[in-house]
């Protein structure tokens, strides 16, 4: 049952207390984040204080900064004669293009040489088939496309370290391109002979 008082229903003690209760868990949750604000905002005028005094009083700067020691003068150094200079980036740098220069040339002549004596001994065999068909080898223009390709590609392949692969390279292009020189000539004198349509 509910007393009334002045014809309002009266409330009781327990509701009171429940009532209380809230107001201080809502004080109490707003209270831990006003102090963190509070303390955060007075830390960082603090420090901020501190900051601004220590950069603009000349007496606590002069506390923080140690002062330089008087530096003694050395004692003099006997006559070394200097050591010889290093030669620069550019004096190396041309060094090894003179040497690279040098080795390719070397290089170049070494596999002109070979290549030559190799279309020389493939030029008289396919001149031999060529004279038996009736259409002669433009040995000339083979044996100039032959060479030129087979240098390019060991200028190439001599900007690798190992020689032994530019020389390679450089006879297996030179004999490629004659071999494609000679299977078009043959094919040629195959259709010629109506061997081939």
């Amino acid at each position: 049952m509910t007393a009334t008082l002045n014809g309002k229903p009266r409330k009781h003690l327990a509701d009171q207390l429940d009532r209380l209760d809230s107001i201080i868990d809502a004080l109490a949750e707003g209270l831990n984040g006003a102090v963190a604000d509070a303390c955060r905002e007075g830390t960082r005028l603090a420090v901020k204080d501190a900051i601004v005094e220590i950069l603009t009083n000349p007496e606590l700067r002069a506390l923080l900064v140690p002062q330089a020691a008087p530096v003694p003068a050395p004692p003099p150094i006997p006559a070394v004669p200097p050591e010889p200079k290093k030669p620069g980036l550019w004096t190396r740098i041309k060094a090894r293009v003179a040497a690279t220069r040098a080795a390719l040339v070397g290089f170049a002549a070494k596999t002109k040489a070979a290549v030559t004596t190799k279309i020389a001994a493939v030029t008289g065999a396919v001149s031999a088939a060529g004279a038996a068909a009736g259409e002669a080898l433009p040995v000339r223009r083979a044996l100039t496309v032959a060479i030129g390709v087979g240098l390019v590609v060991a200028l190439v392949c001599s900007q690798v370290p190992e020689s032994a692969s530019a020389a390679v390279a450089g006879i297996g292009a030179a004999c490629t391109t004659v071999a494609v020189q000679v299977g078009a000539w043959l094919k040629r004198a195959a259709r010629r002979l109506g061997l081939v349509t």
